[in-house]
């Protein structure tokens, strides 16, 4: 990302990446425009307030590096516009700095911040959990997605068919603790019903997505559930108690006690006959 930076005698612009992933090499480039009459002295890099590389045109060698902690510095790559990062880690993110300064008699210092991030990323997509194959019009849809470690832990949302899943119905639990080598998870619970205009395309299929976001990485996992079609209060009982909503137990302890009641009305009516 490109800045600039105005202090009168010295316009100062710096390229450096928003975000990077560990063990990538990085770019930072600076580029400066002088006032009339002024003379470049030296160019550095710091991060925070530790330098890492000097480029003064009048002394021999030109170019210097130094090794703060996270900067690993290629010597090989360096201009005075360009220095290159390698085998970045987690420490390496942070805020830099190119200061550009100018001889005597002017002393001239203009400078340019930029921030960047480090991410580890995930090994692999997200895991959908806890989903049927079927859904009845107005039954409830419950999910888990499950991000897999990274740092910093992913940020999760849903879709179904493309369209956002409101906040409120979805949760986020009690993340586990990061570790230092793989970071941290993210459990992303979802709890809807299952809407007539979900299944009105695709045969009566939804689709549902989960988006695991690392940094400005996003990394998707996606299901299709099907509409069932139920023709008569038995079915849909079995099916709500497939689901787990408690309704089909409700309806088979009912349908149970009627039986019941037809056999013992059944056996009364033998036994008035029997005598």
């Amino acid at each position: 990302m490109a800045f600039i930076s105005n202090k009168d005698d010295i316009i100062v612009s710096v390229n450096v990446p928003p975000q990077a992933e560990v063990g990538s090499t990085v770019d930072f480039t600076c580029h400066w425009k002088l006032s009339p009459g002024n003379k470049l002295y030296s160019v550095k890099w710091y991060k925070g307030e530790h330098e890492f590389f000097r480029y003064v045109p009048e002394v021999d060698p030109q170019m210097k590096t130094f090794h703060p902690i996270g900067v690993s510095v290629d010597k090989e790559a360096n201009t005075e516009h360009s220095v290159r990062l390698t085998n970045l880690t987690l420490e390496t993110s942070g805020q830099y700095k190119c200061e550009v300064s100018t001889e005597a008699p002017v002393f001239a210092i203009g400078y340019k911040l930029a921030n960047l991030t480090v991410v580890s990323l995930p090994e692999r997509k997200p895991d959908i959990t806890g989903l049927y194959s079927h859904y009845a019009v107005g039954a409830n849809v419950t999910a888990n997605c499950t991000s897999w470690p990274s740092k910093p832990p992913a940020s999760i949302s849903w879709t179904v068919n493309g369209e956002p899943v409101p906040s409120e119905n979805t949760i986020v639990y009690k993340q586990p603790s990061p570790t230092a080598a793989k970071g941290g998870r993210t459990i992303s619970g979802l709890r809807l019903e299952a809407d007539a205009r979900y299944f009105e395309r695709d045969g009566g299929t939804a689709t549902l997505r989960c988006i695991a976001m690392v940094g400005i990485k996003e990394f998707v996992s996606e299901s299709r559930v099907i509409e069932a079609h139920v023709n008569n209060e038995r079915l849909s009982a079995a099916g709500d108690m497939l689901r787990g909503s408690g309704k089909g137990t409700r309806v088979d302890l009912n349908f149970t006690m009627v039986l019941l009641g037809i056999a013992a009305a059944i056996l009364h009516q033998a036994n008035i006959l029997a005598t």
